[in-house]
């Protein structure tokens, strides 16, 4: 299925974002984007056709700011260990009243869910990070989180130091942890075969 593009406002402010849903749907991924993109970009590779094919329903949306999604100081830039992202993620799942879901977090949105993941572990099937920063004010938050969780990055990824990947594979207690040969920073976009092949696996 296309993705149908929708808006709900968040205090005041229109956030916009992509929905694809399926019948008797096993779960919901909410993908959040990079620092660069936004949530056309998952479009763009097709992600919520081959969500939903992984019998998903499908979720992206514009972080505030980013995209159609209005600023709000709110929520950008993060505030001390990350806590309004957290609270923005919490925000929109509960205005589309989700009660439980998983959650894609690439590059500079990574630390975004593990503020989420740390304080809200029941409300998350899986995790997924994709070529994505690490932050050390995180790191103990990191370290107790219990949630299946996902770890890929590109072998030719120049933005984001490989180590940031290997800090998430030695902290998260139950990973998986994969390399994409040959895929730069946004290796969904040089590698989109082989990164579905990893999430359908997966998810």
């Amino acid at each position: 299925m296309k993705a149908v593009e929708k808006f709900v406002n968040i205090d005041g402010k229109k956030v916009h974002f992509y929905e694809s849903k399926i019948e008797n749907a096993k779960d919901t991924l909410i993908l959040l984007h990079g620092k660069s993109f936004k949530a056309e970009t998952w479009i763009s590779i097709n992600a919520d056709s081959r969500i939903n094919e992984m019998g998903l329903n499908f979720i992206a949306v514009d972080y505030p700011g980013w995209g159609l999604s209005e600023e709000n100081s709110r929520f950008w830039p993060p505030t001390d260990k990350y806590e309004n992202s957290a609270l923005f993620i919490e925000k929109f799942s509960n205005e589309l009243k989700l009660l439980k879901f998983s959650l894609l977090g690439a590059s500079f949105s990574g630390p975004f869910i593990v503020a989420y993941a740390y304080k809200n572990p029941n409300k998350l099937n899986k995790l997924l990070f994709i070529g994505t920063v690490w932050s050390d004010d995180l790191s103990e938050y990191v370290k107790k989180i219990n949630t299946p969780s996902l770890i890929i990055y590109g072998s030719n990824d120049s933005v984001i130091p490989s180590e940031a990947s290997q800090k998430y594979k030695n902290s998260l207690k139950n990973n998986r942890f994969y390399v994409v040969s040959g895929a730069r920073h946004a290796l969904y976009l040089d590698k989109p075969e082989e990164f579905f092949k990893l999430l359908g696996d997966f998810l």
